[in-house]
């Protein structure tokens, strides 16, 4: 399956839903495209993973990179509806405890809006 991200918007929270596994060899992609989606004006950005069955230690990475460019006072980052299989590679590796994670969207939404979510 190749992965795509999909994009919305959720009132001023921006909201990444990618599709398919992420692994070694695509993982540039996956960088590509969450660069891609996000803006410069964009302060609130959720990561939806529940159409995301598997998640390599190369696709963590860029989720960290990623997560450095909100760690800025005023911006908040999350990840929500994380499936088993990406949940304990988030556990495993303690990123779960360093970025903030939702079992669903609504939750996401609301903690980032609130500034409850923090970046990594």
């Amino acid at each position: 399956m190749d992965l795509t991200v999909n994009w919305s918007r959720n009132g001023g929270v921006l909201i990444a839903r990618p599709e398919g596994r992420i692994y070694s060899s695509n993982y540039l992609d996956w960088q590509s495209a969450l660069e891609a989606g996000i803006g410069q004006d964009d302060d609130a950005l959720v990561v939806d993973f529940e159409q995301v069955p598997y998640l390599s230690s190369a696709g963590l990475r860029v989720l960290l990179t990623i997560a450095r460019q909100f760690d800025d006072p005023g911006r908040s980052f999350a990840l929500c509806q994380l499936p088993r299989t990406v949940r304990k590679v988030l556990s495993a590796s303690g990123f779960d405890r360093v970025v903030a994670v939702y079992d669903s969207e609504a939750e996401a939404v609301a903690a980032v809006t609130t500034g409850g979510a923090a970046g990594a």
